[in-house]
Protein backbone atom coordinates (compact mmCIF):
# COMPACT_ATOMS: atom_id res chain seq x y z
CA UNK A 1 0.00 0.00 0.00
CA UNK A 2 1.62 3.24 -0.96
CA UNK A 3 1.79 5.68 1.67
CA UNK A 4 -0.98 8.89 0.69
CA UNK A 5 0.80 12.37 1.24
CA UNK A 6 -2.31 14.99 2.63
CA UNK A 7 -1.70 17.84 0.31
CA UNK A 8 -0.51 20.50 2.29
CA UNK A 9 0.36 24.66 1.74
CA UNK A 10 2.22 24.60 -1.68
CA UNK A 11 4.80 21.58 -2.75
CA UNK A 12 5.74 20.50 0.96
CA UNK A 13 6.53 17.27 1.04
CA UNK A 14 7.22 16.69 4.63
CA UNK A 15 3.68 15.38 6.54
CA UNK A 16 2.19 17.35 9.67
CA UNK A 17 1.17 14.35 12.07
CA UNK A 18 -2.84 16.09 13.37
CA UNK A 19 -2.88 13.04 15.79
CA UNK A 20 -1.66 9.55 17.46
CA UNK A 21 -4.26 7.84 15.51
CA UNK A 22 -1.96 9.67 11.99
CA UNK A 23 1.27 8.23 13.88
CA UNK A 24 0.23 4.87 13.80
CA UNK A 25 -0.71 4.98 10.54
CA UNK A 26 2.13 6.92 8.40
CA UNK A 27 4.98 4.92 10.75
CA UNK A 28 3.19 1.43 10.07
CA UNK A 29 2.48 2.02 6.40
CA UNK A 30 6.36 3.05 6.21
CA UNK A 31 7.55 -0.12 8.13
CA UNK A 32 5.89 -2.07 5.96
CA UNK A 33 7.01 -0.28 2.62
CA UNK A 34 10.73 -0.49 3.96
CA UNK A 35 10.55 3.22 4.18
CA UNK A 36 12.72 5.31 6.76
CA UNK A 37 10.93 7.51 8.51
CA UNK A 38 12.44 10.79 9.63
CA UNK A 39 10.46 12.57 12.25
CA UNK A 40 10.60 16.24 13.69
CA UNK A 41 9.28 17.50 17.14
CA UNK A 42 8.83 20.62 17.19
CA UNK A 43 6.11 23.74 18.64
CA UNK A 44 4.79 26.52 16.69
CA UNK A 45 5.72 28.83 19.79
CA UNK A 46 9.84 27.46 19.27
CA UNK A 47 12.67 29.46 17.30
CA UNK A 48 14.89 27.21 16.76
CA UNK A 49 12.50 24.37 15.88
CA UNK A 50 10.63 27.37 13.18
CA UNK A 51 14.56 28.06 11.89
CA UNK A 52 14.79 23.88 11.28
CA UNK A 53 11.56 23.93 9.04
CA UNK A 54 13.30 25.23 6.05
CA UNK A 55 15.92 22.51 5.62
CA UNK A 56 13.52 19.99 6.85
CA UNK A 57 11.71 20.91 4.02
CA UNK A 58 15.15 20.96 1.43
CA UNK A 59 15.57 17.67 3.12
CA UNK A 60 12.35 16.55 1.97
CA UNK A 61 12.23 17.73 -1.17
CA UNK A 62 16.01 16.15 -2.42
CA UNK A 63 15.27 12.31 -0.32
CA UNK A 64 11.46 11.20 -2.12
CA UNK A 65 12.23 7.41 -0.42
CA UNK A 66 11.84 8.98 3.26
CA UNK A 67 9.16 9.93 5.01
CA UNK A 68 9.29 12.66 6.20
CA UNK A 69 6.82 13.74 9.37
CA UNK A 70 6.70 16.67 11.73
CA UNK A 71 4.80 16.51 15.11
CA UNK A 72 3.67 19.31 16.79
CA UNK A 73 4.00 18.51 20.66
CA UNK A 74 1.64 20.67 21.36
CA UNK A 75 -1.15 19.59 19.50
CA UNK A 76 -0.32 15.31 19.68
CA UNK A 77 1.08 15.20 23.53
CA UNK A 78 0.63 11.57 23.37
CA UNK A 79 3.24 10.90 20.89
CA UNK A 80 5.37 13.19 22.34
CA UNK A 81 5.49 11.36 25.49
CA UNK A 82 5.51 8.26 24.01
CA UNK A 83 9.46 9.34 22.29
CA UNK A 84 10.43 11.42 25.54
CA UNK A 85 10.36 14.44 23.37
CA UNK A 86 11.93 17.21 26.02
CA UNK A 87 13.12 19.88 23.81
CA UNK A 88 12.92 21.08 20.45
CA UNK A 89 13.32 20.26 17.88
CA UNK A 90 14.49 16.57 18.43
CA UNK A 91 14.62 14.41 15.04
CA UNK A 92 14.04 10.88 15.02
CA UNK A 93 15.25 8.29 12.42
CA UNK A 94 13.04 5.50 12.65
CA UNK A 95 13.26 2.12 10.65
CA UNK A 96 10.99 -0.78 11.34
CA UNK A 97 9.31 1.38 13.48
CA UNK A 98 12.42 1.10 15.59
CA UNK A 99 14.65 4.47 16.45
CA UNK A 100 17.87 4.57 15.35
CA UNK A 101 18.86 7.93 15.71
CA UNK A 102 17.96 10.87 17.47
CA UNK A 103 19.45 14.65 17.59
CA UNK A 104 18.17 17.24 19.87
CA UNK A 105 18.69 21.10 18.75
CA UNK A 106 19.22 22.57 15.69
CA UNK A 107 22.04 21.34 13.91
CA UNK A 108 21.28 21.44 9.67
CA UNK A 109 24.27 19.80 9.01
CA UNK A 110 23.74 16.68 11.86
CA UNK A 111 20.57 16.43 10.35
CA UNK A 112 21.38 16.16 6.86
CA UNK A 113 23.86 13.55 8.14
CA UNK A 114 20.67 11.59 10.00
CA UNK A 115 19.15 11.86 6.54
CA UNK A 116 21.86 10.46 4.96
CA UNK A 117 22.03 7.67 7.57
CA UNK A 118 18.32 6.59 6.53
CA UNK A 119 19.63 5.02 2.87
CA UNK A 120 22.65 3.04 5.00
CA UNK A 121 21.34 -0.41 5.45
CA UNK A 122 23.56 -1.33 7.65
CA UNK A 123 22.49 1.38 10.26
CA UNK A 124 20.98 -0.88 13.03
CA UNK A 125 22.28 1.13 15.80
CA UNK A 126 19.26 1.22 18.34
CA UNK A 127 18.94 4.34 20.57
CA UNK A 128 17.98 3.64 24.39
CA UNK A 129 17.11 5.87 27.41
Amino acid sequence: MEIQQPRGVGNSKVVKVQSEEAWELFTNQASNEGRPVVAHFGASWCVTSLSMNYKFEELAQTHPEVLFLYVDVDDVQSVSSKYRVKAMPTFFLIKNKEVVRKIIGASPDELKKLVDASADPFETQIVVE
